[in-house]
């Protein structure tokens, strides 16, 4: 009997918890020698409690006179003053035990110090915190400098268009005066010069109508330069304008479907450029022999244009995108609020589009 007894207390007291009992009244009758070491106070009756942390008090006696009230098991944690004065986290758990009626006859408890695991879990709280902390410093630096981008793109693509209506002021007033003084100097010449040989006629013929070829060539860069279509007749008309232009330049058939809507002035001139660039990266690189230029707004409020052809198509996720200039495309849209797209495979032909969400519609306004 005294050797169990020696096997009982060595059990108890080189466990690494602090065990405890306890009697229906809660009152702690035996603690290993370990709470000892741990406090350097005994802890018996309610003496326990004085080794607890102020702040957790409450917390831990509240939880222990529940669990004697209704006799269900007990897990609380908490911090103990150590007998060097500092602080460990601790967990201590109780079960009670019952006779054959149900009641409770006594309480039996473990006390395990959890200092480490709670250091461990605060310092990875810590960690995901400054992690977290440094997610969000990097969004809100990469959304800044991306409202920056998107501004400082927004005022490229501004002065870029006042740029080429300057050009198109210049081409038009200079050139246009040179033309129009060459053609009537040509036209007094002729008359001055009465009746003229067969061959010198012809001469004055072509010269005529290379002046005439200048003029309009003329007239399309100015076009090109400054859709005055847009401004005078609409996005629709301006679009066909565009559409005949290519069809008769290169040969190549467009169907159009374009839909009257009431778009702002820079938007209508977004959707331009846009049908502008995808017509000559088909002329330039597609080979092909149909184009489909669609103008619609969609079942969920968006206006979408798209330039869809059947030639040769690309990989979409190469870097030949950046040649044909699709990047400037993309850069254009966003600036607006809107969503560039490109679909496209080797053979299967190509679409580009872009949607304008239903905030950029307005009454329609003329372009300045």
């Amino acid at each position: 009997m005294h050797d169990l007894n020696v096997q009982h207390w060595c059990a108890l007291n080189l466990n690494p918890h602090a065990v405890w009992t306890a009697g229906t009244n809660g009152q702690v009758s035996y603690l290993s020698e370990r709470w000892m070491e741990w406090t350097g106070k005994h802890g018996l009756g309610d003496a326990w409690a004085d080794s607890v942390h102020p702040d957790d008090l409450t917390q831990v006696a509240e939880s222990w006179k529940s669990a004697i009230f209704s006799g269900e098991p007990t897990d609380v944690e908490y911090r103990l003053c150590m007998c060097t004065g500092d602080y460990r986290w601790m967990r201590s758990r109780a079960l009670a035990q019952r006779n054959r009626a149900g009641a409770v006859v006594c309480w039996y408890g473990a006390t395990e110090d959890i200092d480490d695991r709670k250091r461990a879990e605060q310092a990875l709280y810590n960690s995901e915190a400054a992690l977290l902390a440094l997610k969000l410093m990097l969004s809100l630096q990469v959304k800044s400098r991306t409202d920056e981008l998107t501004e400082l793109n927004r005022h490229l693509q501004l002065t870029r268009e006042e740029e080429r209506n300057r050009l198109a002021g210049a081409l038009h007033d200079d050139l246009g005066a040179l033309f129009t003084s060459a053609k009537f100097d040509v036209a007094r010449l002729k008359s001055a010069l009465g009746p003229l040989s067969p061959e010198i006629s012809a001469r004055f013929t072509h010269f005529s109508e290379m002046l005439d070829r200048g003029i309009d060539r003329k007239r399309h860069l100015i076009e090109d330069l400054r859709p005055s279509s847009l401004t005078s007749l609409g996005l629709v008309q301006a679009l066909t304008i565009l559409i005949s232009d290519f069809t008769r330049t290169h040969g190549i058939q467009v169907q159009a479907a374009l839909e009257e809507l009431q778009l702002k002035p820079v938007v209508q001139l977004t959707i331009y450029r846009l049908a502008q660039e995808a017509l000559a990266n088909v002329a330039a690189y597609a080979k092909a022999g149909k184009v489909c230029v669609r103008l619609s707004r969609e079942g969920d409020g968006l206006v979408q244009i798209s330039v869809t052809d059947d030639g040769v198509g690309f990989d979409a996720t190469s870097e030949r995108i950046a040649m044909l200039g699709l990047l400037g495309m993309h850069y254009r849209v966003e600036a607006e609020g809107g969503c560039f797209a490109v679909k496209s495979s080797h053979q299967c032909g190509t679409t580009l589009s872009a949607c304008f969400p239903a905030d950029e519609l307005s009454a329609t306004l003329a372009l300045n």
